[in-house]
């Protein structure tokens, strides 16, 4: 496994040179071997982010002479760039570089820095003196003990330096500094990353799953809360939109048209049901259902749908009325009661004057009158049913 790392080796800076352009030039402690703990996330590790990997850095590796050669002319930079220094990013990042290969001091590399960036000499005489490498390793897994009793989980190969840079806190501890000398070292810290993106020093690599897990917890309260925030959200919205609905169908517009409807319903249904036919209801559905039941009683109209009323009521209001049931003007014959003698006297007198009223001749159709009595005075020769 081939990764990009980006060690936080401290390596304080003490001896310290300007030249007459007013470049920095120091030698500084810049890696060592033995043991150093990454993040699992640092090595592309699957699993949880923030694990602690020990990786153990064995010195046929770090003080190899292929190794030692790529220090000659690496980039220094002011804190480490977001990607490997390549032409692309140089002259966004280059603050300084570094003369000559790497060299052996006891169990660190030292080599000889020069700094050419204003803002990156201020930031080391104010105390910013720490040296990280980046480069690329390969790492070979392979749980061991280091011949001083330490356990790793995989040892480091191949070593190629990139850069070099200046920070605040570095992984090898407080001797990496640019040789102020500082025995204690510091601890090394291990950073918890949060929801934001954004990286946290824990100090005590025992407090760090500690701290990782108190934000576990504050980001699921938070998604909690927000998830209910959304539901409430959501019901005020339908709220409005319910609002809305309701003024709408509440403006005069709204009520002008719903009575047209009703009024327009109304005479529909007279002209399915009859003159006399009245309904107390504002429901349009509901009148067309009653109207419908007067001309239809054997259907049982309440089980049906409200679309099945509609094209059932259409239907009957597009029937045009029977010829045989219109007068001369195109209005409707009152029907005679079949059986009612009122009735018939009454029609037997129309009969009568409209024959009065009329002057027969020879050539002249007969009148109505004419026409029943002749029907009437043959009746007794008619085939009697039955005979």
């Amino acid at each position: 496994m081939k990764c990009t790392v980006f060690d936080r080796a401290g390596y304080r800076i003490t001896q310290r040179e300007y030249t007459d352009e007013g470049f920095l030039k120091v030698p500084g402690r810049v890696a060592r071997t033995g043991i150093q703990e990454y993040l699992a996330r640092e090595l592309g590790l699957d699993g949880d982010p923030n694990r602690v990997v020990r990786v153990y850095r064995p010195e046929d590796e770090v003080f190899n002479d292929a190794s030692l050669g790529t220090y000659d002319g690496a980039t220094v930079t002011n804190d480490h760039p977001k990607d490997l220094v390549t032409a692309k990013n140089y002259k966004a990042v280059a603050v300084g570089e570094v003369r000559g290969s790497g060299r052996r001091d006891g169990d660190f590399v030292v080599c000889d820095l020069i700094i050419k960036d204003q803002k990156t000499i201020d930031d080391i005489n104010a105390g910013k003196c720490e040296l990280s490498a980046g480069y690329t390793a390969e790492y070979v897994h392979g749980p061991g003990v280091t011949a001083d009793g330490q356990d790793y989980e995989y040892t480091q190969r191949n070593i190629i330096i990139n850069h070099q840079a200046v920070v605040t806190k570095a992984r090898a501890g407080g001797i990496a500094r640019v040789f102020d000398h500082n025995p204690g070292g510091n601890t090394m810290p291990v950073i918890i990353t949060t929801d934001s993106g954004r990286s946290v020093d824990v100090a005590d690599p025992a407090n760090a799953q500690v701290v990782a897990d108190s934000f576990d917890r504050l980001l699921k309260r938070a998604n909690d809360a927000e998830s209910k925030a959304d539901k409430a959200q959501a019901t005020a919205d339908k709220a409005a939109e319910d609002l809305a609905e309701a003024r709408k169908a509440s403006s005069d517009e709204a009520i002008n048209a719903r009575v047209l409807l009703i009024g327009s319903t109304q005479t529909l249904a007279r002209k399915i049901a009859g003159d006399s036919f009245t309904c107390d209801s504002l429901d349009v559905i509901e009148i067309k259902r009653a109207a419908l039941a007067v001309k239809r009683p054997k259907m049982a109209w309440g089980d049906k749908s409200a679309g099945y009323v509609e094209c059932a009521f259409d239907a009957e209001a597009e029937k045009e009325p029977d010829e045989d049931d219109m007068d001369e003007e195109g209005k409707k014959k009152p029907k005679a009661a079949t059986g009612d003698t009122a009735a018939l006297f009454a029609q037997f007198m129309q009969l009568a004057k409209d024959g009065a009223a009329t002057t027969a001749t020879a050539d002249a159709a007969p009148t109505p009158y004419q026409q029943h009595k002749q029907k009437l005075s043959g009746a007794h020769k008619q085939p009697q049913k039955g005979a």
